[in-house]
């Protein structure tokens, strides 16, 4: 009887205040396991980087790759957060470095129609003997990918295909999946012959796992929280697994000193790397969430001129801070604006834009803490409108003007406003209208071209 062990990680999103802790349990449990002579395998399962983080903004995610390469993980697939908050360029640029193995199946770069070099569909991993195959799989937003170079295949159909090629080859298959539960389940059901899902994207946090049919699934919450631990027990003579388990452990431990450092450092020099200054003001910009300030008034005129729309859009959430007088650093930006959200134009009516106002004008609108979508803010905050007048009465907006013209109700106008919007069901005419993506410019890319026409 062969045991074989899976410690594994998903969407920790660089919140890196528990790294050093994770670490320190990596080091004590591969010892441990190397002690009893039982192998081991160190997965992470995307998500890993998040521009949120100044280490992660100001080295371009080397900076993760760097943690991971340290942290003696075996093999990783990436998340939405790698594959298109990132351009092409950076993405493979950072890669470069790793001393991992990526496995991801539905990635293609548009101009070849091949898989990016930096990764394998699978990979098959031998563990005292016993053959491991291990599928990659990342959730499909092909509206994004295609403006940055890659084409997005279907993971289900990518899968079926995978798992016809190499089931064959292997004793044990495990798939890894930054696809989310709701895919791991279907996949469960629908799909013979994997072993192990080791899932994330959806930030569940399966104590024990999840059983389906033959196929256990095992996710690990999010941020760093808690670290993941399969357990597969495999019996050589009847070429069989008999056994399946998963666990998680909370991550509460001393950090190990040499990874808390390392985290510093690395922030230290992101930090270092957005000291460009990219504007002065003359004046003090404050934010207040509740009410129409200049900063979000600009954030507003900016996706409108970027967009090329009639009007501009975006919610005061999206602002954190204040900015004062004098010089503006790209760091000093990213404080502010940290969110790897996009612009985004689409087509509405007049009769959806007073839709939109009203419900912007609602306190459960404004007072809503978001989590996700790209928000990595508070609360959403009132909505913000450029080139765009009304007067509020009791019976709710009225006169309103695009510019200086009366709001037509049928006409079509064009609005500049943020994909989170897309995303979400928070305006719905925004969700079902026909958008256009710009991609890799996030927020604060247009804050910092529009500050310096202040």
């Amino acid at each position: 009887m062969i045991t074989l062990h899976f410690l594994h990680t998903n969407d920790i999103h660089s919140h890196l205040d528990s790294w050093g802790s994770l670490v320190n349990y990596l080091n004590q449990e591969r010892d441990r396991l190397y002690q009893v002579h039982e192998p081991f395998l160190t997965l992470d399962l995307g998500d890993h980087m998040d521009r949120v983080n100044p280490m992660t903004e100001g080295l371009l995610g080397t900076g993760n790759v760097q943690l991971l390469n340290d942290a003696g993980y075996d093999y990783v697939t990436i998340g939405n957060n790698e594959g298109i908050t990132f351009t092409k360029a950076q993405l493979n640029e950072a890669y470069r470095t790793r001393r991992f193995q990526i496995v991801l199946g539905n990635l293609y770069d548009q101009e070849v129609g091949t898989r990016p070099e930096w990764c394998t569909p699978f990979a098959i991993h031998h563990m005292q003997g016993v053959k491991v195959g291990l599928i990659g799989l990342t959730a499909a937003f092909p509206s994004f990918y295609s403006q940055l170079g890659w084409t997005i295949a279907d993971p289900f159909s990518e899968l079926e295909s995978l798992v016809r090629q190499i089931r064959q080859q292997v004793d044990v298959l495990v798939l890894l999946s930054h696809v989310g539960l709701p895919f791991d389940q279907r996949v469960a059901r629908e799909i013979e012959g994997i072993d192990v899902i080791i899932g994330a994207h959806t930030h569940h946090v399966l104590e024990q796992g999840e059983s389906i049919g033959d196929t256990l699934i095992a996710q690990a919450g999010k941020y760093c929280r808690y670290a993941g631990h399969v357990v597969v027990e495999y019996d050589e003579k009847k070429h069989r697994v008999v056994y399946k388990g998963a666990d998680l452990v909370t991550l509460r431990d001393q950090p190990d000193p040499l990874a808390k450092q390392e985290v510093e450092r690395l922030t230290e020099n992101g930090i270092a790397n957005m000291q460009q200054v990219v504007a002065y003001l003359k004046r003090d910009l404050p934010v207040d969430w509740f009410a129409d300030t200049e900063i979000t008034g600009i954030m507003a005129d900016a996706l409108r001129e970027w967009c090329s729309a009639d009007i501009g859009l975006v919610n005061a959430g999206v602002i954190l801070d204040s900015l004062h007088k004098g010089p503006v650093t790209r760091y000093m930006v990213h404080r502010i604006c940290p969110h790897p959200i996009n612009p985004c134009r689409v087509e509405v009516t007049g009769e959806e834009i007073i839709e939109m106002i009203t419900i912007g004008l609602k306190k459960e609108f404004q007072t809503y803490e978001l989590k996700g979508f790209g928000f990595r803010g508070k609360v959403l905050g009132k909505l913000v409108l450029s080139h765009v007048s009304y007067e509020l009465t009791k019976d709710g907006p009225v006169n309103i003007r695009i510019g200086e013209q009366p709001l037509l109700m049928e006409k079509k106008y064009s609005v500049g406003t943020i994909d989170m919007f897309t995303l979400g069901s928070f305006l719905p005419p925004i969700v079902k209208a026909k958008q256009r993506f710009y991609l890799p410019e996030t927020l604060r890319d247009l804050l910092a071209w529009r500050l310096q026409n202040e």
